[in-house]
C-alpha cells in the first residue's frame, strides 16, 4: 500500500503543472514518529484523520471541483473527495470528503460528507475548536441546504445580511444505555444554524450573532415503550419539543455573539459561544460556561523578514453546567453533564471522537487511573477551565505555527476527580516551499503532552505536500 501511494505522489509532483481551473488536487505523504500515544494537538481537530497511538505513515490524495467565484452563471456545481491511508499498528483506509453539491445563486445544496465546522470562532488552524461542532471527528454523510456566505436581506441594502444551514446526517449504529434495547441500527444528527451580520462589507465594524442547534436522535420507537415513530420523533427533534418529560434526542448547541473590526494594519475579531443543552441557559444558570476568544490578524502586507500574521487567545469554561443540583420537583436542572447522554452511550461523539471541542474528549484518551471503565460514559472530564493561545506567521520564506493549551480539569459532577488535574499540550509546525521539487511544500512538526490528564507523550512529523490545478 505505502509503495503505491509513494508512486502516485511522485508522479503528480513531477507531471502536474499549474492551470487556471476550478479542478484542484493535493497529495500529502507524512511519516510520524511518536511515543505510545500521539500528542493531543497532533491528533485533535484533524477530522479524525490521525491515528491515536504509535508511530505512523499517512498518505492523502484529494481532488476537488470547486465553484468559480467569478462565474456569472446562476447555477453551478462542485464535488470533492479526499482519501486517507494510515499505516500504523493497523492499516486504515477511508474518505474524509466525498460529496457533490449544486448552487443556485447564494443557496447551496450538498449531498455526502465533507470537512466542516460550526459557530462563530477564530482561525481554523489556531483555535481550540468551536464547542458544539469542531473539526475533530470524521465527517459523516448528510444532506445540507445552506448559504455558505452572508446574503443581504434586501437587494442593494447591505447593512443586514444572513447566513443559514439546515442538514440531516447519518451516524450509523449506536449502543443504548437506557431503554428496551441495547442497540439500534441507525441514529441521526439533525443540525441547523442561523446568523445575522450587521454592517456593510466595506464597513470597518461588523456585529454578528446567531445560534446553532444540533440533536442526535433515532430509534425512539424501539428504545421506549410506546415510543414515537421516526416521522413524529423528527418533528419533536427539529422543534425541541418534550415527550414524556424529556426532549427527544441528545440536544446540544451554542448561542454566538461576535464583533469584528477591520483596521488598516490589524483586524480584530472578538467572539463568545454560550452553551445550551437542557434549558439551563434560559434560566442563566450556566451563563458562565462557554468559549471566549480574541483573534488579531494582520491586514497589511507581510514584511520580508519576521512577521506575525495571526494571534489568537481563548478561554473555555465548562465547570458550572447549571450547578450541582438536578431536581424535577423544584425545576432545578443542573448537572448538564456535557457530551454524555443517558440514552446514547456514545454521547456527543462520532466514531469515538468528540463532535465538539476536543478538550472534552473520550475517557480512553485520559490516563488509566482517571477512567471509569463504564462503556456507557463517553467522557470522564467535562468540567474544565482551559487557556489556549496560538500564533502563526512567516520568517522570510518559512511559515510557522504554534499553539498551546493549559487546562485545569475537575472530572464530572457524577465522578469528580479526587483533586484538580492540570494539563499542558502544545504543537509547533514549520512549512517551506521547495522550488526544486516542483513547488512542493515540506513541513515539520513537533508536539507534546505534559501533565496529569493525558499520558506524557512526544511526537515529530515530516511531510511533503503538492497542490495544484488539473486540466
Amino acid at each position: 500500500m505505502q509503495y503505491r501511494l509513494l508512486v502516485v505522489f511522485l508522479i503528480i509532483i513531477y507531471s502536474a503543472s499549474a492551470q487556471d481551473s476550478t479542478y484542484t488536487f493535493s497529495v500529502d505523504l507524512s511519516p510520524a514518529g511518536s511515543t505510545k500515544v500521539i500528542p493531543f494537538w497532533m491528533r485533535s481537530n484533524q477530522f479524525g484523520s490521525v491515528p491515536n497511538s504509535g508511530s505512523y505513515i499517512s498518505g492523502k490524495v484529494a481532488v476537488y471541483k470547486r465553484f468559480h467565484p467569478g462565474d456569472p452563471r446562476f447555477f453551478q456545481w462542485a464535488a470533492g473527495s479526499e482519501v486517507i491511508a494510515n499505516l500504523a499498528k493497523s492499516k486504515n483506509l477511508f474518505f474524509t470528503d466525498l460529496f457533490v453539491s449544486g448552487r443556485a445563486g447564494p443557496v447551496e445544496l450538498s449531498l455526502g460528507q465533507r470537512k466542516e465546522t460550526g459557530g462563530l470562532g477564530g482561525d481554523s488552524l489556531l483555535t481550540s475548536g468551536p464547542i458544539a461542532m469542531s473539526g475533530n471527528s470524521r465527517p459523516f454523510p448528510k444532506m445540507q441546504l445552506c448559504t455558505p456566505n452572508y446574503v443581504t436581506l434586501v437587494p442593494e441594502f447591505e447593512l443586514l445580511a444572513i447566513k443559514f444551514s439546515y442538514s440531516d446526517g447519518l451516524l450509523g449504529p449506536a449502543g443504548i444505555g437506557y431503554g428496551n434495547v441495547s442497540a439500534v441500527k441507525n441514529i441521526y444528527l439533525h443540525k441547523k444554524s442561523f446568523y445575522l451580520r450587521i454592517g456593510k462589507p466595506e464597513n470597518r465594524l461588523h456585529l454578528l450573532g446567531g445560534f446553532n442547534h444540533q440533536a442526535i436522535w433515532g430509534g425512539e420507537d424501539k428504545i421506549f415503550s410506546g415510543g414515537l415513530s421516526p416521522k413524529v420523533a423528527y418533528k419533536y427533534v427539529v422543534f425541541g419539543k418534550s415527550w414524556s418529560g424529556s426532549r427527544v434526542g441528545n440536544h446540544f448547541g451554542t448561542i454566538d455573539l461576535a464583533a469584528e473590526w477591520k483596521g488598516k494594519i490589524w483586524d480584530i475579531f472578538l467572539y463568545r459561544q454560550s452553551i445550551y443543552e437542557d434549558g439551563s441557559l434560559i434560566n442563566l444558570s450556566n451563563i458562565a460556561d462557554g468559549l471566549n476568544g480574541l483573534q488579531i490578524r494582520k491586514a497589511a502586507e507581510k514584511s520580508r523578514g519576521f512577521s506575525l500574521s495571526t494571534l489568537l487567545f481563548e478561554l473555555l469554561y465548562t465547570k458550572n453546567q447549571g450547578g450541582s443540583v438536578f431536581n424535577f420537583n423544584t425545576s432545578t436542572f443542573g448537572r448538564d453533564n456535557y457530551f454524555n447522554h443517558y440514552v446514547y452511550n456514545q454521547g456527543w461523539s462520532y466514531r469515538g471522537e468528540s463532535l465538539g471541542t476536543p478538550l472534552i474528549g473520550p475517557q480512553n484518551f485520559t490516563k488509566e487511573a482517571l477512567q471509569t471503565k463504564n462503556s456507557k460514559t463517553f467522557t470522564v472530564n467535562n468540567r474544565i477551565i482551559a487557556f489556549h493561545a496560538g500564533l502563526r506567521g512567516t520568517f522570510h520564506t518559512l511559515n510557522f505555527l504554534f499553539k498551546s493549551t493549559y487546562s485545569i480539569n475537575f472530572g464530572t459532577y457524577d465522578n469528580p476527580f479526587q483533586k484538580q488535574v492540570s494539563q499542558t499540550s502544545f504543537l509547533l509546525g514549520l512549512e517551506k516551499r521547495i522550488p526544486f521539487l516542483n513547488g512542493c511544500l515540506i513541513n515539520l512538526g513537533i508536539a507534546s503532552d505534559l501533565g496529569d490528564l493525558y499520558p506524557k507523550s512526544f511526537a515529530s512529523i515530516i511531510g511533503l505536500k503538492k497542490t495544484g490545478f488539473l486540466n
